[in-house]
C-alpha cells in the first residue's frame, strides 16, 4: 500500500539497521559530535574578522539591516543575468579573500566547504569551454552580504554566485543553515581548472544514488516512481522566499525495497553533510521524529546518463530538488527547502 496516513513500514530499528549503525548510532550515518565551540559562535568570530578587515566603502557594501528584503532575497543563476548584492570576492585583497573563505568554511562541514570550493572552480572551467566569447562566468563573482550585526540576538550571513546560495541565519545562539542551492556545470570537468580536475564530478552521489534507485526496481514500484517520461526542465520552487510541500509524487521509502532504502539514506546524508556536524545531526534527528519512511522519493526523464532527468525528495519537514535538465542532462540545479525552518523563520 502505499498512503501517506497509514504507518511507515520502515521503523527507526530498520533505519539504524539500514545505515549500518548500533543501538546508539544515527540513522544518517552522521558520527556523534565531540566537544567543541558552539557552531554559531566560530561563525561570528569569522564574520567580525572579515568585517573588520574592509574599509568603510566595503563594509557599507557587505552590510544590510538583517530585517530588510535583501536577506531573503536569492538566485543561482549568474550574476550578468541576476546582480547581486553584497562584497564580490573580486573587489576584495588576498587577505580579505581568505576571511571571506574563512567564514564559509567556519559555516560549513570540511566536505560541504570543499563542495563549495568545486562549484566555484567551475565557473574557470566553463569560461575556458568559451574562449574568445563575452561570457559571464567569473570565479570571482561569489559575493559576501551580512546582515544584522554579528553578536546580535538577531543576525546572519550569505554566500552566493553562479550555482552556489548559501544562507547562514543565527538567532539566540542557534545557527540555522536553511535553505541552500548546489549546482553544477558541467557535472564532469572535461579540462582542468585550479582544484577541478579533469573528469572531475562535483555531485557525483547525488545524481548517481538517485538513478541506481530508479534502476533497482521493476514492474509496478517503478511505474509509480517514475511519474513522468520526460523531466521538469527545472526546479519547481525556483527562487521563492517561503515553500509549501509540493505535490505527492512517487512512492514511500517505506515501501521501497532494503536497497533503495539506503540510497535514500545516502542522498539525504551526502547533502546533510554540508553542514557543521551538530547542526547535521540535529537536521537529521528532525528528519526521523517526522518519520524517513513517510519521505517520498519521484524521478521524472530518462534513467539513462547524459540524458535530462529530475527527482524529488520530500518528507513532512523538507524538500530536496534535484534537475539535470539543460545541456543535454550536464547541468545541475537542486535546492533543499525546509518549510518551517528557512531563513531561521521558526525562531524570530
Amino acid at each position: 500500500m502505499n498512503d501517506d496516513h497509514l504507518e511507515p513500514r520502515l521503523t527507526r530499528t530498520a533505519v539504524l539497521r539500514l545505515a549500518g549503525a548500533g543501538a546508539a548510532g544515527l540513522a544518517l550515518g552522521v558520527p556523534p559530535a565531540r566537544a567543541a565551540p558552539t557552531d554559531a559562535a566560530a561563525v561570528e568570530t569569522a564574520a567580525r574578522a572579515f568585517l573588520a578587515s574592509l574599509s568603510p566603502v566595503d563594509r557599507d557594501r557587505a552590510s544590510f539591516p538583517f530585517a530588510g528584503a535583501e536577506r531573503t532575497r536569492w538566485h543561482w543563476t549568474v550574476p550578468a543575468s541576476v546582480p547581486r548584492n553584497g562584497l564580490p570576492l573580486g573587489a576584495m585583497s588576498a587577505g580579505q579573500r581568505r576571511l571571506a573563505l574563512a567564514l564559509l568554511r567556519s559555516s560549513s562541514s570540511p566536505a560541504g566547504f570543499r563542495k563549495s570550493l568545486d562549484i566555484m572552480a567551475l565557473q574557470g572551467v566553463l569560461q575556458r569551454m568559451n574562449t574568445g566569447l563575452s561570457d559571464p562566468f567569473d570565479p570571482d563573482r561569489y559575493y559576501v552580504s551580512v546582515f544584522g550585526t554579528p553578536g546580535a540576538r538577531a543576525w546572519g550571513w550569505r554566500f552566493e554566485g553562479h550555482h552556489l546560495s548559501r544562507h547562514f541565519t543565527v538567532v539566540g545562539g542557534t545557527l540555522v543553515t536553511e535553505p541552500f542551492f548546489l549546482g553544477a556545470w558541467p557535472t564532469r570537468a572535461a579540462s582542468a581548472y585550479r582544484s577541478v580536475a579533469r573528469g572531475h564530478r562535483t555531485m557525483r552521489r547525488e545524481e548517481d544514488a538517485a538513478r541506481e534507485i530508479v534502476l533497482s526496481l521493476d514492474g509496478r514500484l517503478r511505474r509509480q516512481v517514475v511519474f513522468s517520461s520526460e523531466s521538469l526542465t527545472d526546479h519547481l520552487t525556483q527562487n521563492a522566499v517561503r515553500v509549501s510541500p509540493l505535490g505527492r509524487v512517487g512512492v514511500l521509502t517505506g515501501d521501497l525495497p532494503s536497497a533503495a532504502q539506503r540510497r535514500v539514506l545516502e542522498i539525504l546524508r551526502t547533502y546533510l553533510a554540508n553542514h557543521p556536524l551538530a547542526l547535521a545531526r540535529a537536521a537529521q534527528a528532525r528528519i526521523e521524529r517526522a518519520g524517513i519512511g513517510r519521505t517520498r522519493f519521484g524521478w521524472a526523464g530518462s534513467t539513462r546518463p547524459g540524458v535530462p532527468h529530475y527527482y524529488r525528495l520530500q518528507g513532512p519537514t523538507f524538500l530536496l530538488e534535484f534537475d539535470n535538465s539543460r545541456n543535454s542532462g550536464t547541468h545541475i540545479h537542486s535546492v533543499w527547502r525546509d518549510f518551517e525552518r528557512d531563513f531561521g523563520r521558526h525562531l524570530l
